[in-house]
């Protein structure tokens, strides 16, 4: 968002309230990713920016339904839900400003020709003047938002009107993102029961499975032989179910994060706006020794690069699709990675990195940003207090790209550095670990055919070796 998305048709700037309530819309709209808390904090922020004391926002469902999303002062929690539905044609004043895509002011709801429908609204809330702006998002309607004073009649002012109009258009943005990531998690939701339903459909013909081999097993000594060989299949089954359950719940995650990754961006975008819009503002002769104020907009503009660094790891990260294979960035991904994994390593952990430039190899960037997440993970909970991990990358021949991994931590004991790999071994305390992460990360390294490799000693770290194929 450009600082001309701030000025009026009329060319005048916002006033430092407008500024500070712009500034507070868009920090409340990143705190949450949650729809309803979007309506309601753009329902209430409309209404402090234009100095109204009602304000409500109706989302279009389909042609002729409308849903009561929000309103200023807020709904009783305990409102029925069919109260809010509307029909479209019952409030002609909503339908032209919909059909029109434009903004429709009523002076005095007295002295205007109203629908029963809109004349109850007006008469529960005394409300006078009314100030109609439609939530357009690439040519399409989302919802109506309606600003309305109460007890007295005002004048809006073309400054009014034409700031409201264009901070709705931005806001319209994420309102349309808030509906993508309400969607994308009512999808996961439905997977992660899917996932659930058949884990347990899977565990009750395991368990019935299990019964009759028993019975076998008293019945026959035979049979007690082939027992034991089906006892280390259906174990082998679980293993392979639980890493089955992880696949799908990181492909659901990753599609959520797709949709967070996105949502980020929009009031990113406008905070970054608004900061450009201070900046300039700041230029100007008779604002330009406000120090502190400058000092405020360097920090709006440094966070959001940091924002903006998590925001590409995310992208990185959400791009888990099992069957898909493409030329990847060892230096990127591992780059990502660190980003995401900044709050873990920050204060007590010196990363090193030695990366051979250019080194790419041919996979699938989600499966491979899971290993480095595991490993790296793995090395960040070995280290107790102050430590540090080093990072390599280098060519191993022609054929293989290695990428070596080296942390000060814990170590791990010469007697079960075989384990580490197997299916639930872990050397974690309860609830740090599953057990599925070397697990999962040895069989994505076996399928892009190539290797995985451990050098520990006790108190001294570990170094984790990783052979992928050179593209």
């Amino acid at each position: 968002m450009s600082n001309s998305d701030f000025e009026t048709r009329n060319g005048a700037p916002p006033s430092s309230r407008e500024i500070n309530a712009l500034i507070r819309i868009s920090q409340s709209i990143i705190s949450t990713l949650d729809y309803q808390e979007i309506l309601q904090i753009i329902s209430d922020g409309m209404a402090d920016l234009l100095g109204i004391e009602s304000a409500a926002i109706y989302i279009l469902q389909n042609k002729t339904d409308l849903y009561l999303g929000a309103t200023t002062p807020a709904l009783d929690k305990n409102m029925p839900d069919f109260l809010r539905w509307v029909k479209l044609p019952e409030h002609p004043h909503i339908e032209k400003t919909i059909k029109s895509k434009k903004h429709h002011v009523i002076a005095d709801t007295s002295k205007t020709q109203l629908s029963e429908a809109e004349r109850a609204v007006t008469d529960i809330r005394n409300l006078k003047s009314l100030l109609y702006f439609p939530f357009v998002q690439k040519g399409d309607v989302l919802g109506v938002l309606i600003l309305g004073t109460c007890n007295r009649t005002q004048r809006f002012s073309e400054h009014q009107i034409n700031l409201g109009q264009t901070v709705a258009n931005q806001l319209a943005v994420s309102i349309h993102n808030a509906l993508l990531v309400d969607d994308l998690k009512k999808h996961t939701d439905h997977l992660e029961e899917l996932v659930q339903e058949k884990t347990q459909d899977l565990d009750t013909a395991i368990e019935e499975l299990m019964a009759a081999n028993e019975d076998l097993f008293e019945k026959n000594e035979i049979i007690n032989n082939q027992n034991e060989e089906l006892k280390t299949t259906l174990q082998n089954l679980k293993n392979a179910q639980s890493q089955l359950i992880q696949s799908e719940k990181m492909a659901s995650l990753g599609t959520l994060t797709a949709g967070v990754a996105h949502e980020i961006n929009n009031p990113l975008n406008f905070l970054m706006g608004a900061s450009l819009g201070l900046e300039n503002y700041l230029e100007k002769e008779e604002h330009k020794n406000d120090e502190d104020l400058k000092l405020l907009v360097e920090s709006i503009q440094t966070g959001v690069e940091r924002i903006s660094d998590i925001v590409k790891g995310l992208n990185q990260f959400s791009r888990y699709n099992p069957d898909f294979d493409e030329e990847c960035d060892i230096t990127s991904i591992l780059e990502n990675c660190i980003v995401m994994m900044n709050n873990r390593i920050k204060d007590k952990i010196l990363v090193e990195k030695e990366y051979s430039p250019g080194l790419k190899v041919m996979g699938n960037v989600g499966k491979i940003h899971q290993v480095f997440m595991n490993i790296l993970l793995n090395s960040v909970q070995a280290i107790d207090d102050k430590g540090k991990i080093i990072i390599r990358t280098f060519p191993h021949g022609e054929k293989f790209a290695i990428i070596e991994i080296e942390d000060t931590g814990l170590g791990i004991d010469k007697n079960i550095i075989h384990k580490i790999t197997d299916p639930f071994f872990t050397t974690k305390a309860p609830g740090e670990g599953t057990g599925l992460g070397l697990s999962i990360s040895y069989n994505i390294i076996k399928e892009h055919k190539g290797r995985l490799k451990f050098k520990s000693k006790p108190g001294k770290g570990t170094k984790t070796q990783i052979f992928l194929p050179i593209t």
